[in-house]
């Protein structure tokens, strides 16, 4: 996966995936849930926002999403899920905890930017479609 991959592709190859693991997958939803938002409230408040907490909360969901990206790109080029056709190996005991680490900083990054963002978007009259 380069760069410019498209973030809800991602989302939907680890909640494929069966080696994901229940908690990795649970914080997808919750990234998916939350990039979502963010996304959704950096599109409404484009140059309406001061400038500077604009960029720090786009810039932060780009952190988040390359973390969560990297972290992914790792976990499945080593851990196949190619069933029944051979290629079905269970993550080492490093990989899984490191992947589920780089989900959580993904997670926690994005729901403290959506608040960050929430908050101002609120002071100037921009509800979310979440309260």
């Amino acid at each position: 996966m380069d760069g410019h991959t498209d973030p809800y592709k991602v989302f939907i190859d680890v909640l494929a995936h069966r080696h994901a693991g229940a908690q990795r997958q649970a914080l997808t939803g919750e990234s998916i849930a939350a990039y979502t938002e963010l996304n959704h409230l950096l599109g409404r408040t484009k140059g309406t926002l001061a400038r500077t907490v604009w960029l720090d909360c786009a810039d932060e969901l780009d952190r988040c999403v390359n973390l969560y990206r990297s972290a992914w790109t790792r976990f499945a080029s080593v851990v196949g899920d190619d069933y029944p056709n051979g290629a079905d190996t269970a993550p080492s005991p490093e990989l899984g905890p490191e992947t589920t680490r780089a989900f959580q900083e993904a997670a926690d990054g994005l729901r403290a930017a959506l608040a960050v963002l929430r908050r101002e978007a609120r002071l100037l009259g921009c509800e979310s479609w979440v309260r």
